[in-house]
């Protein structure tokens, strides 16, 4: 990633600038993992494996939302403390879980994240196979100016995801996967998850078919199962290939499901998807699972998977970093070695906007009449005259997890609760923009095309 005269920065936005760069790239670009707090949990006890078992799937069954907390590469310490908060502010309208990239952590890290975070019964170890080199993996190094996107420091540990494959997947390849799941301790196991190819529709369809009955294989009947699928926003947003997964789906016996959309790039920083045809794919994916008993579960996709759930689906999951709250297609972006960087943007969700804003707008828009400052105890936490990313990231998780408890909770139903607190936001946005210019990355371009869809 190093040149001579440039600094070069992976971005998942179009219009990330200089101040972006440093911030996004952190989120992006890890190729290594930072050691997890134990947060005194190893003093606990510990329920045991059939327990564990139980207790995710009475979450994994129609009811409340299923709310995923990625762990992240960078300030991961912070979450088994903001999910503990999370279960005190909100003990009803939302289940609680984790979800760790296997192939870019160390096993040690997957072991004590998950130990640490055992108030969370979903616990999810994501084999990412998409990301492998003869998946996906080619398409996303060349996005990232040639580097993979699991680094070998992380993915020499795991020998299901570099293993040389050359007569194609295997049914013992599959219950390696399953396998080596199970024995870091996940409660919810996945399939492979390999990359879909749009172009080859059936062949996908069929290889994805086969890993789960290969799968089916090695689970246990006690045992969660989730079909992982990893595939393009062509698969939403052609009817085409629309039609076809929904009948494969709905043809299945499998119940649950765990679908990664790879998007387009952004539009700008920590972003949502203002493409209609992409959302009108999420929403008959997630109208036809629930009106079929399917429990989909929409990773990596933030408040877009927030307000996935008002059409259906039934979980979905972020993280404190921009990778975590979105899969979609990245660029690198050339800044000059010479001269001082410029001082970073610091950023912060803003509830009742929907939106993630810089913190001078924040502080403005609670200086508003009806309007005030988070009082979270991570917002209560930040540094006078400092920002901590750390703090800030988990008040993203605890604001998110708030708004979907709220939604859940709401009188006439999930639906009725987000279009609320969605036309809420939107009026907010009307009546500030002329006090408080909400322009650029500030801009909620999203909520317009929400509305649009919660009718």
């Amino acid at each position: 990633m190093k040149r001579t005269d440039d600094m070069l920065f992976v971005v998942d936005s179009q219009h990330a600038n200089e101040q972006d760069a440093h911030s996004l790239d952190d989120d992006l670009f890890a190729l290594d993992d930072e050691p997890t707090a134990t947060n005194g949990s190893e003093t606990a006890v510990e329920p045991s494996d059939a327990e564990k078992l139980a207790r995710a799937r009475e979450c994994l069954s129609v009811g409340s939302p299923l709310f995923i907390v990625q762990r992240s590469h960078q300030h991961s310490t912070v979450i088994p403390g903001a999910l503990s908060y999370i279960r005190q502010e909100h003990p009803e309208g939302l289940n609680l879980g984790v979800s760790v990239p296997l192939p870019r952590t160390r096993p040690a890290g997957v072991s004590t994240f998950f130990k640490n975070t055992q108030m969370a019964p979903v616990q999810i170890a994501d084999p990412e196979c998409f990301a492998r080199h003869d998946s996906y993996g080619p398409i996303l190094m060349e996005q990232r100016d040639g580097q993979p996107y699991v680094g070998p420091s992380t993915s020499k540990f795991w020998d299901f995801f570099t293993a040389e494959l050359p007569s194609g997947w295997t049914h013992e390849w599959v219950a390696r996967v399953i396998r080596v799941q199970r024995d870091v301790g996940a409660t919810v196991l996945l399939t492979p998850g390999i990359w879909m190819d749009a172009s080859d529709r059936m062949n996908s369809l069929r290889l994805m078919r086969e890993s789960v009955t290969w799968a089916r294989t090695e689970v246990q009947p006690h045992e969660n199962l989730a079909v992982n699928i990893t595939i393009s926003h062509a698969w939403l947003s052609t009817p085409i290939l629309r039609d076809a997964l929904l009948a494969e789906l709905l043809d299945m016996d499998e119940e649950i499901f765990y679908i990664r959309v790879r998007w387009p790039l952004l539009s700008q920083p920590y972003g949502q998807l203002v493409s209609a045809d992409i959302l009108d794919g999420y929403v008959e994916l997630s109208d036809v699972c629930a009106e079929n008993d399917k429990f989909l579960i929409l990773p990596n996709t933030g408040m877009t998977g927030w307000v996935s759930l008002a059409w259906g689906a039934s979980g979905f999951s972020t993280g404190i970093g921009s990778g975590e709250r979105a899969f979609a297609d990245t660029k690198v972006i050339k800044i000059k070695r010479t001269g001082p960087r410029p001082a970073p943007t610091n950023r912060t969700f803003r509830s009742g906007l929907l939106h993630v804003v810089d913190v001078t707008t924040d502080e403005r828009l609670s200086a508003l009449p009806g309007q005030r400052s988070c009082a979270c105890d991570f917002c209560r936490s930040q540094p006078p005259g400092s920002w901590d990313k750390a703090q800030a990231g988990a008040h993203y998780l605890s604001a998110v997890a708030g708004l979907t408890a709220d939604a859940a909770l709401h009188g006439r139903g999930a639906r009725a609760g987000t279009r609320a607190l969605v036309r809420d936001a939107q009026s907010l946005y009307s009546s500030a923009t002329n006090l408080v210019p909400l322009t650029g990355a500030n801009d909620p371009k999203h909520l317009d095309l929400w509305l649009s869809k919660l009718r």
